[in-house]
């Protein structure tokens, strides 16, 4: 079995094996957005002969750790044909992967797994809970009456100055908010193919959006896909604006963070909500990637030895200067208990804000010393990851 970048001949094949292992074949605008991305990406194929039998992408993205934008590979569309399955194919596709994404400067990788444990295996770890709630009528907030400056536009209908100036608030607040993806244009166009019938309200305060949302309306609910706000003030104008629906729509759902205070201010906060954990996170170089890490309170010198099975190339002892230089030192020139030592999944875990660093050698099952615990939590941001993009 040959692992290789599928050249443009064969896309066809990368269709026909999308549609036969997916449970929708796509047509239209998103038989149009998958193509735009083999294209985009770094698509690698497992050939049996010239036949495509297992394939992978990995999308060039970014992703923001701390205020501090990264190139991040999205890894998206796994899939072989099932006469070719428990052969390994998946294995060597993302051992393949890692490779490819080192040698394309992309540090970290994200992707929305199938099965936890198998992705866990090969170094990706959960980072983010994602709380899904569905508000009925009855318990529709009501923040007062007031008179906010929203505009409207919708992929059907655009504003195009309208749509330049969401996509630069949206931009802004992602180097804001840690875990975000910016959006480029491809991106924005991503999603008007794949929810054309999207809908935006903004917010303006002074002349200036404060707060964004895109939408949908479908069978008397209001579906938020994205909801933005830069304070408690335009979070409370843009639920003003969701709530004067309230004639024709029965329900409202979306997405937000379950760390997040999420309803507290509304009379009956008591609705629906789940939660799912369906997105992990994979430091791929990282030694690349603590030299770009936003440190914060470095005192002394620290030390961190990774354990990585499947990039051997990030298998060392690490020391993080004062001033944020990292080097790679030899085993055994310092004692074990002045160093931390984690799994490269709990450590890309614990970098992003998800775990603290206590957490994390619990769930390694590291006997923490808590001189090493602390001076580690001073030097790492502690906002917690968001993340809701799809892929």
């Amino acid at each position: 079995m040959e692992i290789k970048l599928i050249p443009p001949n064969d896309y066809m094949q990368v269709h026909r094996l999308r549609d036969y292992c997916f449970p929708n074949k796509y047509i239209g605008a998103r038989r149009e957005d998958f193509q735009y991305w083999i294209e985009q990406s770094t698509t690698l194929g497992a050939y049996d002969g010239d036949k495509v039998v297992g394939q992978l992408f990995i999308l060039p993205l970014n992703m923001t750790v701390h205020g501090e934008n990264y190139k991040m590979g999205g890894i998206g569309f796994v899939a072989t044909y099932p006469e070719y399955r428990q052969q390994g194919i998946i294995k060597k596709l993302m051992l393949q992967a890692l490779k490819e994404m080192r040698q394309n400067g992309q540090s970290i990788s994200v992707l929305a797994p199938f099965s936890v444990s198998f992705y866990r295996y090969f170094g990706w770890e959960l980072f983010f809970e994602k709380l899904h709630y569905s508000i009925p009528h009855t318990m529709f907030p009501s923040l007062g009456k007031q008179l906010d400056v929203v505009k409207r536009m919708s992929f059907e209908w655009p504003d195009e100055t309208l749509f330049q100036a969401i996509q630069r608030f949206h931009n802004t607040q992602a180097l804001v908010h840690n875990g975000s993806m910016l959006r480029d244009e491809a991106w924005w166009k991503r999603i008007e193919r794949r929810a054309s019938d999207s809908h935006f309200a903004a917010y303006f305060q002074a002349d200036k959006i404060a707060g964004y949302i895109r939408y949908t309306i479908q069978d008397g609910t209001f579906m938020i896909h994205d909801f933005i706000a830069e304070d408690i003030l335009a979070e409370q104008a843009i639920w003003r604006f969701i709530t004067s629906h309230a004639t024709s729509v029965h329900t409202i759902e979306g997405i937000t963070a379950n760390d997040h205070h999420f309803g507290f201010q509304f009379q009956e906060p008591q609705f629906k909500r789940d939660v799912k954990m369906d997105v992990m996170i994979r430091i791929v170089d990282a030694c690349a990637f603590m030299q770009r890490y936003p440190w914060r309170e470095i005192q002394e010198p620290l030390y961190v030895w990774l354990e990585d099975d499947f990039c051997t190339w990030n298998e060392c002892i690490y020391r993080i200067n004062k001033d944020g230089d990292v080097s790679i030192i030899e085993a055994n020139s310092i004692p074990d208990k002045h160093m931390l030592a984690l799994p490269i999944n709990l450590f890309s875990a614990m970098m992003v804000g998800y775990l603290s660093v206590k957490d994390a050698l619990i769930y390694a099952k590291k006997e923490p010393v808590k001189e090493v615990v602390e001076q580690w939590q001073k030097a790492i941001p502690s906002n917690r990851p968001v993340f809701y993009e799809y892929f």
